[in-house]
């Protein structure tokens, strides 16, 4: 009995200790694609370098750049594609421009997702769910977009979240209409909900 009990006890350790070691490994692979995200989003003119209260002083060192990085990127992990092995969802809000203007955009977004031993990513959600959107939009309503954009929420199954779209008659200031979406990034399959803004 007191041998049974001893390599019960072993087993729970060693099972603990493996998971303690899954998440340490989880939570450094996160920090260092996160640090990667950043280099890749400045190297290629994505994003410029964080917003400063003097927007021309930021317009010179950031020429190209219309938005800033953030000060923090969220991290959202989930099994999405039934491989046991956590896919992670790395994302920031865009917030509005750091030129002086006021437009807000998307949140920018990069999937990495398992296969194999290894991971891949995709980095063109953005434009790919911003897309989905006013397609969708236009399919259910046959009204014409000028624009949509989004906020990320949560990440499962689906990468899920709440978005504005401009119509061709809105002003730019204000979008008319709000809603929800929900996308499979596996499938390339988006839903969404959608009423008059408040």
């Amino acid at each position: 009995m007191d041998r049974l009990l001893k390599t019960l006890i072993f087993l729970i350790v060693i099972t603990v200790s493996s998971c303690a070691q899954k998440q340490e490994k989880l939570s450094d692979f996160i920090a260092s694609q996160k640090k990667s995200w950043k280099k890749q989003l400045l190297i290629n003119g994505e994003v410029g370098t964080p917003c400063e209260t003097d927007y021309m002083k930021w317009i010179a060192k950031n020429p190209e750049a219309y938005y800033g990085l953030p000060a923090t990127i969220e991290a959202k992990t989930f099994d999405a594609n039934n491989d046991t092995i956590k896919d992670v969802l790395l994302y920031f809000p865009a917030g509005e421009s750091c030129t002086g203007g006021h437009e807000e955009g998307s949140d920018f977004l990069k999937l990495l997702y398992s296969v194999g031993n290894g991971f891949l990513s995709n980095d063109g959600l953005l434009n790919t769910i911003a897309n989905k959107i006013e397609e969708e939009f236009y399919r259910q309503t046959n009204t014409d977009v000028e624009r949509a954009i989004f906020k990320v929420c949560d990440f499962k199954k689906q990468i899920t979240g709440t978005y504005k779209l401009w119509t061709l008659e809105d002003p730019d200031c204000c979008a008319s209409i709000e809603g929800t979406f929900a996308y499979d990034p596996f499938y390339f399959k988006i839903t969404i909900t959608h009423h008059e803004a408040k």
